[in-house]
């Protein structure tokens, strides 16, 4: 059970309304708890639209997932894994990072999951700094560390609040087409 209430969109001042819409957010635990704040939420929201705007959406997703699964953070990986479906990341590639196997990935993916993994453990070395700047701009790394950095806290959060998934259990660290369809339909 969370630690917050999952407010309704009735409890939420109207101004707000806009940010639960399909074209916007939709219906995720973590915005409803965010709502009790609807002040952080909105700029919350326009801080992770701005850094999202900075690496392809694929690439982003990619990044969320390694977070996600160096952190072991289920809520996180539960509701990317639905996400990224989406975004071109496909489930023998979801599989992979749940795994740990990277070596399917291009060399410019596998430094991005690599360094993602690296700053989330805060165990960046020179060598992952160094293969990640001959694949990646100066603007793209700070880019890729913030939105690291973001999910490693918002990682820490959702723990705090004890969130519950979205369609029912975990989908699980190396899901399968099936757990997925059935879990997110």
């Amino acid at each position: 059970m969370t630690r917050l209430d999952l407010l309704e969109l009735d409890e939420i001042p109207d101004e707000y309304h806009y940010l639960f819409t399909d074209d916007y957010l939709g219906d995720r635990h973590i915005f409803r708890v965010w709502a009790h704040n609807p002040e952080i939420l909105e700029a919350t929201l326009e801080y992770l639209n701005t850094l999202y705007d900075q690496l392809t959406p694929r690439k982003k997703e990619l990044v969320i997932l390694a977070v996600s699964r160096a952190r072991g953070a289920r809520y996180e990986w539960h509701q990317h894994v639905d996400i990224a479906r989406d975004k071109d990341v496909t489930t023998e590639e979801m599989r992979a990072i749940g795994g740990g196997d990277l070596s399917g990935f291009s060399d410019e993916e596998f430094v991005l999951l690599q360094y993602a993994e690296a700053v989330a453990t805060g165990d960046v070395t020179d060598q992952i700094h160094s293969a990640l700047e001959r694949a990646y701009t100066p603007a793209e790394i700070v880019a890729i560390g913030l939105i690291v950095d973001f999910y490693v806290g918002l990682c820490n959060y959702v723990a705090a609040v004890e969130l519950p998934f979205e369609g029912g259990g975990f989908v699980g660290w190396t899901p399968d087409d099936e757990t997925i369809a059935t879990l997110f339909a």
